[in-house]
């Protein structure tokens, strides 16, 4: 590239750093060019100008002359570099090397949260794909069982064959997909851990973070911040609360009970019903009454399945998929729970499982009667 044409474009680069009431010290060169900088050493053979936050050496071979600022204009200029260098994080006062070092490791764990989320989401639409193409298959399998046993062989033989070779064809799909629904129920549960661990840490880590700095800023405040440190501090402020918006905290009341702590909930948004919290139940409950009220699709119902309860009993239900499930302002779809004849105790319609919890770093707090579900937005 062209010497000439590499100097303008370093100018044109450089002149978005200077404020415009301060002038630079100004190197022109002997091919008609011009750097502009701040002047931070000079001797027999070259010049080093202050461009940013770097420096570059110039050839006095290649100098035709040098105007100089003021002392004043160079303060304002290098301060003005700072202060940009700050804005994009190219510069970190002394300070503040540790929160910078804890802050950049806090991001680390948002995208990492992130990826997991993705992951995990990737899986249950996988999940829900893979049981919407089994209920169908299904479907088409027993409407041509039901041909079969209407038919009698001998009087049509040829299209008896054919159904026979459509069931064949019909099973070992449904068997291929039947392992596959199978070994995505098995990693699920690890998926679901794994978000709910990231979830906890990283939301343990912002709320960590933001005690930390208001430390930090509380130490420094008696010697009194220096110009860097104030713009560093305002900039860092400014990051966490951005970062504190990105995740949902949401505190849901909580009502005693002699079966434990209860929540209201929200089924399929319209049906509402009371749900015992328990974190050791697999999935979420719902009583018989509670399931013939809501909108459910026969196709969405799972095989049966055994279920154990918190005091250790083992029931045998179908399993059900809500489309929809919202406790205090949070909602998850698509949620299996489990149906029983009998609910758990007088007055409460169920118990909420792992299935929707799963999805959340839980706290509970008893003291004062609340729930609080986080995620990440």
């Amino acid at each position: 590239m062209n010497t000439k044409i590499v100097l303008i474009h370093v100018i044109l680069c450089l002149a978005a750093l200077y404020p415009a009431a301060a002038m630079p010290d100004t190197v022109k060169l002997k091919n008609s060019g011009a750097l502009k900088g701040i002047i931070k050493n000079e001797d027999a053979s070259s010049i080093t100008l202050l461009i940013g936050t770097g420096t570059m050496k110039i050839a006095k071979t290649q100098v035709e002359s040098v105007e100089r600022a003021s002392e004043k204009e160079n303060a304002a200029l290098e301060s003005g570099f700072r202060k940009k260098a700050i804005e994009r994080g190219a510069l970190v006062p002394e300070a503040f090397e540790e929160t910078s070092k804890r802050l950049r490791k806090l991001i680390e764990e948002r995208r990492q949260t992130d990826s997991i989320k993705a992951s995990l989401e990737k899986m249950k639409e996988s999940f829900g794909e893979k049981r919407k193409k089994y209920s169908s298959l299904r479907a088409d399998f027993d409407g041509l069982n039901r041909k079969i046993k209407d038919m009698d062989p001998a009087s049509d033989v040829k299209r008896y064959n054919k159904y026979v070779s459509q069931m064949n064809m019909l099973h070992t799909e449904i068997e291929s997909l039947v392992a596959e629904i199978d070994s995505i129920n098995l990693e699920l549960p690890e998926r679901e851990r794994a978000y709910w661990k990231a979830v906890t840490n990283y939301g343990n880590g912002v709320g960590d973070f933001r005690i930390f700095f208001e430390k930090k800023l509380e130490e420094l405040s008696g010697r009194g911040l220096t110009q860097d440190e104030a713009l560093y501090a305002k900039i860092t402020d400014k990051t966490i609360s951005d970062i504190e918006k990105g995740l949902n905290r949401d505190t849901v009341p909580l009502t005693k009970t002699a079966y434990g702590m209860t929540v209201k909930a929200v089924l399929n948004g319209g049906t509402t019903c009371t749900l015992a919290v328990d974190t050791g139940a697999s999935t979420v409950l719902i009583s018989k009454e509670v399931a013939e009220r809501i909108e459910t699709n026969p196709n969405e119902t799972i095989e049966d399945v055994k279920f154990t309860l918190a005091d250790g009993s083992v029931i045998k239900s179908k399993v059900i998929i809500i489309k929809s499930v919202r406790i205090g302002n949070s909602t998850v779809y698509d949620v299996p729970a489990a149906v029983s004849d009998n609910p758990p105790g007088t007055g409460i319609d169920g118990l909420l499982g792992m299935s929707f919890m799963n999805n959340f770093n839980i706290k509970l707090d008893v003291a004062n009667e609340r729930l609080i579900l986080e995620s990440v937005k």
